[in-house]
């Protein structure tokens, strides 16, 4: 099967996760400019060190919902099929949008909060379309269906904050212009409704003889259980798991880095997070598939964190803003290459009928730690713009560290 022959194929899911990546993305430069900007639209009284915490709970509340709901939805779409639960993940994304834009219209930093909760609740379309999309391909095709996956979602990183940059730049902002972003983002996740609805096919029906496991709220606690019983899905879950607290904290507090270092404002922030986003299209569209033929996953990812950690270090000590915009650039290829690789890496040890669990599970990880850093640093930032960074670099280089170390042998069952 061509490349063209594939794209054409998951289309429609690579729709869904390009608009679901446009969604994640383009709250960032709007919330940091509507709270934590010279200007600050929402809580304009307020001491700056609360508002950078309402800032940090706003992105991490996000993260923390989706770390137990998008193992659930992945479960329960291996079991009724993927078609219904990516139809739910686009209406829950449309009301989140809606209710967002109508707390910054109204400066209702409970309405904001409420917004991100539901948002989060039904953020599982991500690992679900992965997993569609991995029901479309072969074991010889897998690879490269998830680095098109992940191609699309870092379109999303362009697109999204030059969306949400264009319209919030702080020198001419005014109040519409940071509620139409979300309006346009709750606009594409009814396109995306209606799209999944209309031309979306299952390539792999449902288990014919239903699971007897009930659904039930605690679905997400026992399929954290039966990844931590397997050694080898423990061992990636802790090496994500530390990559990913860095990454979380490099790219939801570069805006403050380049607030505070080099008072710039959010059209800038919004151009380098899209320049960000370029480094991750070419990571995924040209240098991760190139490298798989030729390389094993874990000796990719190995030297990936490590370069990842290296360039994070020399952009915190550059004085000017190009030199740090010149090593953004290297720097996103690098983590997005190591992210591709253990997201290979999961997929690859699991059957093809627990995918949409195992991604899930990735995906749980990923909103757990960018959650809960998304809360600390915005509470150590209170104290310096620079804290977070100092765990930023200190749990990439674990990562890297565990990574380079003997692989987890299988467990003999991965089921729940």
């Amino acid at each position: 099967m061509t490349t063209l022959s594939m794209i054409l194929r998951v289309g429609p899911l690579l729709a869904i996760i390009l608009i679901d990546s446009i969604g994640y993305t383009i709250v960032v430069p709007v919330l940091a400019a509507a709270l934590i900007g010279d200007q600050p639209l929402m809580m304009a009284a307020a001491p700056a060190g609360l508002r950078y915490l309402v800032y940090g709970v706003a992105l991490g509340l996000y993260e923390l919902v989706m770390l137990y709901a998008a193992p659930v939805l992945g479960e329960i779409s291996d079991r009724i099929g993927r078609k219904r639960i990516l139809i739910l993940c686009m209406l829950g994304m449309a009301l989140s949008f809606a209710l967002i834009g109508g707390a910054i219209a109204y400066n209702l930093v409970a309405l904001l909060l409420i917004g991100r909760f539901i948002g989060g609740t039904t953020a599982g379309s991500q690992a679900v379309a992965q997993a569609a999309a991995v029901d479309a391909s072969s074991s010889q095709t897998r690879a490269l269906t998830l680095s098109l996956c992940l191609f699309a979602s870092s379109l999303g990183f362009i697109v999204g904050p030059l969306i949400g940059g264009a319209f919030s730049h702080d020198a001419a902002a005014v109040l519409s212009d940071f509620i139409l972003p979300m309006a346009l983002t709750a606009g594409g996740a009814l396109i995306g409704l209606v799209l999944i609805a209309t031309t979306f096919q299952e390539a792999r029906e449902p288990p014919a003889q239903a699971d007897p496991t009930p659904i039930n709220l605690l679905m997400g606690v026992a399929g954290f259980r039966a990844a931590l019983r397997d050694p080898a899905i423990r061992h990636l879950m802790l090496v994500f798991g530390l990559m990913q607290t860095a990454w979380g904290t490099y790219f939801l507090f570069l805006p403050s880095l380049v607030l505070n270092r080099f008072g710039e404002d959010a059209g800038t922030i919004s151009l380098l997070m899209a320049t960000l986003g370029i480094g991750f299209c070419i990571a995924y569209g040209l240098c991760l598939p190139v490298l798989e033929k030729r390389f094993d996953p874990r000796a990719i990812a190995t030297w990936s964190l490590w370069s990842t950690a290296g360039l994070i270090a020399a952009s915190l000590a550059v004085p000017r803003l190009d030199l740090l915009w010149i090593i953004a650039f290297p720097t996103a290829i690098t983590v997005s290459v190591a992210y591709g690789a253990i997201i290979t890496l999961f997929s690859r040890s699991v059957s093809d009928d627990r995918q949409g669990w195992v991604l899930g599970i990735a995906i749980a990880i990923n909103a757990l730690v960018w959650g809960l850093s998304s809360i600390l640093n915005g509470a150590l930032s209170a104290i310096s713009y620079l804290a977070p960074f100092g765990l930023c670099l200190a749990t990439l280089a674990a990562s890297a560290f565990l990574m380079s170390s003997p692989k987890a042998s299988p467990a003999a069952t991965r089921q729940i």
